[in-house]
């Protein structure tokens, strides 16, 4: 069922496509709204329009997760708003749309009034691109694209020559720093109405790959910082609208508030436009129907939707573009490699504390508790509060308590949206505990050898890849470590579903279960798949203080108290066949197995 049939949710939107309707093409890598419309099928998002223009605030910050219509949405605002450079104004871009007709048509009073500085600056955080390059790249390409508006000979030749150098790109760093505010004063005048600004990225300086510097030696935040920033607040009423989209809403919060500048922030727990980012479950549907694919819909429910945003249930719109674009067909590895390494990017520095929290999330219903510090970062923030936030702002999480996002110290269950976050997080481990061993094919000799119950052949696997990871060598009297490389090493048995542990539901639980699954995620996992699997079940023990004869006694009382506690009296779950018990012995340094097939 769909999240939001589920939560009372599922509200009519007003569902409209437009563009060329007549066909199923989608807007695949395109942000453009002008262009896509004259050639693609585009969910009708132009209220946005609406909710920007009855704001009461001139600044507007809208953050949201890559993917999900920021570019495009600024996009659209621009194609409604902006008096053209050169020709005639083209009507037909939003007739038949619903901010055309809506509230009697009065937004048309606004249609193609305003001069529209445009700037992109998400490049830097798509292409890992130099901040400072992409900055000033921008803004010497819109002081190029606008310089026809300026032939007015009353403006001040100075200030059009200052304009030229930086379209030219021979401009001092001081003349590109400045020439945002230079340009609205000038546009304001030579078009006699007032200016609107849309930033794409303005964020991008904050991303964790930015950090190459200016040749001042300033940061490309300080660089952001001012360059936009200040120019906002200078403006004042020269700006009729400053429309900001990106990922992370503190940097804006920051700024606006230290300048005194009035600003509305619409967070991804925020109900203020909720709706008009991402593709709600009636929008979903009405795709689907359009490329005759109505058949699809449950499987895309199960594979993309699952986000919410202040009131609303949405699936990304990059990703259902793509669902469609493979003939709805549920992703496979290849396709998953890049959200993984997202990811990787979002955290930087995975570790094993990490990673168990990883484990938990992919458990049925699981859920993380913690705060999101989606403000400016205060003394009291910590690391992992800032990695839970980041991975929930990136897209890869989302929660259902969205009630009072003004609280950023209220804890809120983060979990994952949806299937296909479920396999990329599943690579992302997979794919850490293949690169902490030095062979990968010691992982592969584990995995073979504890599906058939071969004692050696994990034993000395597994003593291999606890000397490369150098699991105990900070820690060397805890038993959890050794306990989460067990569980992430039995992710990826191939035939068999996600491991589950129980070492948070008692005292000394340290028993995990792998269960057989006829459902597979793609062909790769079929590789080395027996045709008989059994239940899988594993137990350890630790103590730092044994010698060779009681690691292997460890081992052996390991595996008895599975059946002592009746760890595994349960049926076995088709495609099992039997049973398989497991116990492990570990003194810090050496590790002891012993295998029971029933």
């Amino acid at each position: 069922m769909s999240e939001q049939a589920n939560n009372g949710c599922a509200a009519d939107f007003g569902v409209r496509l437009i563009g060329c309707t007549d066909d199923a093409v989608l807007p695949i890598s395109m942000h453009d709204y002008a262009e896509a419309l004259g050639c693609c099928t585009l969910v009708d998002k132009t209220m946005l329009i609406a909710d920007v223009l009855d704001c009461e605030a001139p600044v507007m910050a809208c953050c949201r997760p890559e993917g999900f219509g920021k570019s495009m949405n600024l996009s659209m605002l621009k194609a409604f708003l902006e008096r053209p450079v050169v020709g005639q104004v083209d009507r037909g871009l939003f007739a038949g749309s619903q901010i055309w007709d809506a509230d009697g048509g009065r937004y048309r009073n606004e249609y193609a009034c305003y001069p529209v500085i445009s700037l992109d600056f998400s490049g830097a955080a798509r292409r890992g691109a130099s901040v400072v390059g992409v900055v000033r790249d921008a803004l010497s390409g819109e002081c190029a694209r606008l310089m026809p508006l300026l032939e007015a000979p009353d403006l001040a030749r100075d200030k059009v020559r200052h304009i030229e150098r930086v379209a030219r790109g021979v401009a001092s760093a001081d003349e590109v720093d400045s020439v945002l505010g230079v340009l609205i004063e000038l546009l304001e005048m030579a078009c006699d109405e007032q200016v609107v600004l849309l930033v794409d990225g303005y964020d991008a300086a904050w991303s964790p790959s930015a950090s190459a510097r200016d040749a001042s030696g300033a940061g490309p935040a300080e660089l952001l910082d001012r360059v936009l920033f200040d120019a906002i607040a200078t403006a004042g009423h020269s700006l009729r609208l400053t429309c900001l989209m990106g990922e992370r809403p503190g940097p804006a919060e920051e700024a606006l508030s230290s300048r005194s500048c009035s600003y509305r922030l619409s967070t991804p727990l925020s109900t203020w436009c909720d709706r008009w980012f991402g593709f709600s479950d009636t929008e979903v549907e009405a795709l689907l129907s359009h490329a005759g694919r109505e058949e699809y819909l449950d499987e895309a429910r199960e594979w993309l939707e699952g986000y919410r945003f202040g009131r609303t249930y949405c699936s990304s719109p990059a990703r259902v573009i793509g669902f469609l674009d493979r003939g709805c067909t549920a992703p496979v590895r290849a396709d998953l490699y890049g959200y993984a390494d997202c990811l990787s990017r979002v955290v930087c520095d995975w570790n094993l504390d990490c990673l168990s929290a990883l484990f938990n999330l992919l458990e049925a219903h699981g859920c993380v508790e913690v705060p999101l510090c989606l403000g400016a970062a205060g003394p009291e923030a910590s690391s992992d509060d800032g990695l839970w936030t980041a991975l929930y702002l990136s897209g890869f999480l989302t929660t259902d308590m969205t009630e009072e996002p003004e609280h950023g110290n209220r804890l809120r269950a983060l979990r994952l949206p949806n299937n296909e976050l479920r396999q990329a997080l599943r690579l992302v481990i997979i794919e850490w505990f293949e690169c902490a061993a030095e062979d990968t094919r010691d992982v592969d000799a584990f995995r073979d050898g504890l599906c058939r119950g071969d004692e050696d052949a994990v034993k000395r696997a597994l003593e291999r890849i606890l000397g490369d990871a150098g699991i105990g060598a900070n820690n060397p009297d805890a038993q959890l470590p050794y306990h989460l490389l067990l569980q992430g090493l039995c992710f990826g048995l191939p035939g068999y579903a996600n491991p589950a542990s129980r070492r948070k539901r008692g005292a000394d639980r340290w028993d995990i279960q792998v269960f057989p699954t006829g459902t597979v995620f793609d062909v790769a996992d079929t590789i080395g798949m027996l045709d008989e699997r059994p239940l899988i079940t594993v137990n350890m023990m630790f103590d730092p203080g044994v010698n060779a004869l009681g690691l292997e006694l460890l081992a052996v009382q390991a595996l008895l108290d599975i059946e002592r506690d009746g760890i595994d009296k349960i049926r076995v779950p088709r495609p099992g066949v039997g049973r398989m018990r497991w116990g492990f012995g570990f003194d810090g340094c050496r590790v002891a197995a012993v295998c029971q097939r029933l």
